[in-house]
Order: C-alpha cells, then structure tokens, then sequence
C-alpha cells in the first residue's frame, strides 16, 4: 500500500476463492501454509476459473522449501516461488514486474475482445454488402434493358444477359458513336451524380449503331461511393420515329412559310389593284365636279 497498491487480503483459502470470484485482481501472493485448503489446492482452483486462470500467482512459504514444493508450487500455477525470510525489496520488486506484465497482458486481452468485436462487426458488413451486391446482380438480369455495374473507379464488375448483343467481352464497353460510355462515367464521377446522356452503340453482329439512352446512378455506402449502376435503354425506334415526325414537321413549317409568303405577295397585289381601282374610280367623280 506505501507503493500506492490497492491490496485486499484473506485468511483462508476459501474466502479467497469467493473474493476472486467476485474481484478483479492483477496480482496474488499466496501463503503455502493455510486453513481449510492449502495455497497449492487454491492455486490449482484459481486455474481452473476462465475469469481468474491468467492472474500472476507468487507462492510465499517459510516451512515448505523443499525443491519438491518449489516445483509442485510451479505445477499448480504459480509464475513465482518465495521462501521465507524474504528481502522486502526484492519482494517488491517482483510484484511490480508481476503486477506490470499482468495488466499488460489485461490490455491485451481488451484490445482482442474490441477486435475480435470489430473483425464481427465487419464480417456482418461485408456480408450484408455480399448480399445487396448479388440482390443488386439479380435484379440486373431480370430487366430487359441492356445493364452493368462497375466499382468506385468505372472499372466493369457485372454485366447481365443483354449485354452480348453488343459485346464479346464483359469487361469492356460497347463500340460507341460519338460520346463513349467510358466518359459518360467519367462525368458521373467528376458531378457525383447521377448521369444521363444519349449515346450509340453498335452491335457486334451487324454495323448498325443504335440509339440508347443511359442512365449512371451511384450506389452509396457509409456515404461514400460503393459503385456505379448503368443501365442502357434501346430507343432507337422512338429516335428514328422523332426525327422523321421532326423532319415533316420542318417540311410542314417550310410549306407554311412559303404559303404565307405567297399570301402576303398576293395581299400585296390587291392593296396594289385597290389603290389603282380607286384611283380610277375617283377620276371620272373630279371632272364631273369640275
């Protein structure tokens, strides 16, 4: 205690089982010589407690010195034998080593539970993201639009059943016209957002490069980027269809504004015919006048 030790004691070796049990110690020295049990029995029942197995055990005996004690001292547990009259300071200086490597190996033991806590904790994330990736895959294969996934970088990670229409390989995107899949992911990283853009891509059995249009959506975990869903919808009918119906309806517009044009030169020659008729009109009505 003058060393600012907090110490407990016990007179038998019964009280001290119960105390263990119900305390948390860092170091115990244990008389040989005790009512009740001796410290080797009380040793060899501190060891067989999973809360109480790993605490320092230093034997101290003034009677039983023999070798075959000392060693039967370090069979039922004891890291320490101590025969008395003792040098006080050695002593203590073996409960200061016992004591220090007893609460490191404490520390450790914590670290272990907060890790071995942690290591669960990410097993459980890891499978809960192993789920939501193959539920993420599943429902991937069952649209019929063309679709893939990639990671947090656009490298290709999934691509489903459509995807061979216009790709060998699933690990490279489709020839494009213009604007290229690989930049319209690029774009979505650099916003952070989803992105849509129109883009063609040609499929590999023929020379054709079809209008589709793709959507990038980010998936997020922790708020972070986890990956990068795209999915490409076949519009090429619909893009065909507009610009005809765009095409008509320029004609349309054309023959409108040529149709005014002639209205408005034909107006002109009747106001042009109106002046003229009323002119002549009014001549005949002056010289009567005069």
């Amino acid at each position: 205690e003058l060393h600012k030790f907090k110490v407990d004691s016990a007179t038998s070796g019964q009280e001290a089982l119960k105390k263990i049990l119900q305390n948390e110690y860092s170091l115990i020295i244990l008389d040989v010589q005790m009512p009740d049990m001796d410290g080797f029995e009380v040793a060899e029942a501190i060891s067989g407690y999973s809360k109480s197995k790993d605490i320092p055990i230093i034997f101290l005996s003034a009677i039983n010195t023999h070798k075959k004690y000392i060693a039967k001292g370090y069979g039922s547990g004891g890291v320490d034998y101590v025969t008395k009259p003792f040098d006080p300071d050695i002593l203590l200086l073996k409960v200061k080593t016992f004591y220090k490597l007893s609460e490191q190996h404490r520390r450790l033991n914590e670290m272990d539970k907060v890790l071995r806590a942690e290591i669960e904790v990410r097993k459980k994330v890891e499978s809960d993201l192993h789920d939501r990736v193959e539920e993420l895959k599943s429902t991937l294969e069952s649209i019929p639009q063309m679709a893939f996934n990639t990671d947090e970088t656009g490298k290709i990670e999934f691509v489903n059943e459509r995807w061979v229409d216009y790709s060998h390989d699933s690990k490279n995107f489709p020839e494009t016209e213009g604007i290229t899949i690989s930049e319209c992911i690029e774009q979505a990283i650099n916003t952070r957002h989803q992105f849509k853009h129109e883009v063609k891509i040609k499929r590999h059995d023929s020379n054709e490069f079809r209008y589709h249009l793709l959507y990038i959506t980010p998936v997020k975990k922790d708020g972070g980027f986890f990956k990068w869903v795209g999915i490409l919808t076949d519009i090429h009918e619909q893009k065909m269809a507009s610009e005809v119906l765009e095409q008509k309806v320029e004609h349309r517009t054309q023959l409108l504004k040529e149709t005014n044009k002639r209205l408005e030169d034909s107006n002109n020659e009747l106001q042009q015919f109106a002046f003229v008729a009323s002119h002549d009109l009014q001549e005949p009505l002056r010289k009567i006048q005069v």
